[in-house]
Formats: structure tokens, C-alpha cells, sequence
């Protein structure tokens, strides 16, 4: 192929070559792309078209993408097919018994049970969401001593796996945050996990209502906040606003 140093046309070529080869021999490609909305826009464009392309004509050419709540108007936003394109599906807290599952299953092997009480801690602090039970679930392997894990180790753990996710996965998202969109994130917290009413966030922060969108925007382009219906407002990643009323005195 010959290159244009467009990626929205060399790309796609590119894809067009290997699918050709691939198709000879009765396999396909597959992408996988986590945080997909952070991609930087010429290549996220690129790559829709080239999905685009694959669909009309046949290609075993596949896009698998992950991202937060706000992805698909992203998607919409570089290429209005991208509606079109995929099939959505919402990744959100697992069921008790997938929940269970998670921390139960991997210890088994080891001849390593829970007690009931310890499973249900972890559960409810966890609230079902993969990545919390995975912080947990591996903090309390590291503090219990013996083969049965019981509450006061779950409880150990939990406070380290809460602190671990304070430092990186919580401080990480406030960091992105200006000093004034932080106290819109503030402001949310008073609704727990929300949403929240863009009104009663407005009068919180004393701003008007017209006032919000400024800090709004810039929050949802951070993939901080999106919005979920018409003039509400949510956290992207659940307990946000846990971690707000945590340290409320000492973030700046």
C-alpha cells in the first residue's frame, strides 16, 4: 500500500491489505481497546471508518471497545454512524451470586473458604463493581493468616483496599480536575451516588443554572461526570462521591 500520511485513509488500506490475507486463510482480526474515549480523535475517527468499511464490504475486521458512560456520544460525536456500528452493552455492579463467585472461586483452589459474615461485608462494601471486589478480595488475601477468612480480616482489608483506590483510582480522577470543577464535584457528592440535578448543583455552588455549563463541559470531556437524562448529572466511576465525603477537609 502506498502511504498518504492520512491515518483516516492509510489506516483503513491497511486493514483492507490484512483482511485480505486473513480471509485467505479463513481467520479474522480482532481489536480490543480499553478506555476507548481517551483515544486521541484522529485515530479514534480512523478507526471508525475502517470498522465502517469492514461492515460494508465484508471484512473480518472487528472492533471490541470498553469506556466509560459517556463513550457512545463520543463515538456519535467523531462519526455519526458510529451509532450504527456496534452493539452496546452495559458493564455495571455484578449480581450477589456473580459477586460471591468472584472472591469465592479463585481462593477454592487453595482449600481457602470465607465465613459467611465476611463474604457478606465484602459484598456490600464492595457494592458488586469488579474492580472494587478485585481490590478487596486481593487485600484480604495479603492480611488473613489463616485458611478461613473471616470478618475482622475482611474488614482489614477493606480499609487497605479503600486506601489503595483513594491514592491511585479516586486521586487520579480528582487530579484532572481545575480547582472550580472541583467544587461541582463537591457539590454532587451531597446526592451520594447520585445523579444529581444540575439545578441543585448550580444552587449549591451559588452559581445560575446557565452558569453550570462551563464546568459542565469540562467535566464531561474529562470523563469525570455525564449525563445520564436531560439536566442530571452522575460520576462516571461508582463511589466518586464516597471518596469526596472522605476527604473533604483536605482536598484542594
Amino acid at each position: 500500500m502506498r502511504i498518504s500520511g492520512d491515518i483516516e485513509v492509510d489506516l483503513p488500506e491497511l486493514i483492507q491489505d490484512l483482511c485480505a490475507a486473513l480471509s485467505e486463510r479463513g481467520t479474522a482480526f480482532a481489536l480490543f481497546v480499553d478506555e476507548l474515549q481517551d483515544l486521541d480523535p484522529p485515530l479514534l475517527r480512523a478507526l471508525l471508518v475502517a470498522q465502517h468499511r469492514a461492515a460494508q464490504r465484508s471484512w473480518p475486521f472487528h472492533i471490541i471497545g470498553a469506556g466509560l458512560p459517556h463513550l457512545p456520544g463520543i463515538l456519535a460525536e467523531s462519526r455519526s454512524y458510529a451509532v450504527r456500528l456496534f452493539d452496546y452493552r452495559t458493564i455495571a455492579r455484578l449480581s450477589d451470586d456473580q459477586a460471591r463467585s468472584a472472591l469465592v472461586d479463585p481462593v477454592a483452589p487453595r482449600q481457602v473458604s470465607f465465613e459467611g459474615a465476611a463474604l457478606d461485608y465484602l459484598l456490600e462494601r464492595s457494592g458488586g463493581y469488579p474492580y472494587f471486589l478485585q481490590e478487596f478480595g486481593w487485600a484480604v488475601w495479603e492480611v488473613a493468616p489463616g485458611p478461613v477468612i473471616t470478618l475482622d480480616d475482611a474488614r482489614t482489608g477493606t480499609a487497605i483496599g479503600i486506601d489503595r483506590l483513594d491514592a491511585g483510582f479516586f486521586r487520579g480522577r480528582w487530579n484532572r480536575a481545575t480547582r472550580s470543577e472541583r467544587r461541582l464535584l463537591v457539590a454532587m457528592a451531597e446526592d451520594g451516588e447520585g445523579p444529581s440535578l444540575s439545578s441543585d448543583v448550580a444552587r449549591r455552588m451559588q452559581l445560575r443554572p446557565s452558569s453550570l455549563g462551563p464546568y459542565r463541559a469540562n467535566l464531561i470531556s474529562k470523563g469525570l461526570v455525564y449525563s445520564p437524562d436531560h439536566g442530571r448529572l452522575a460520576h462516571t466511576v461508582p463511589g466518586m462521591a464516597s471518596y469526596v465525603d472522605r476527604h473533604r477537609e483536605d482536598l484542594d
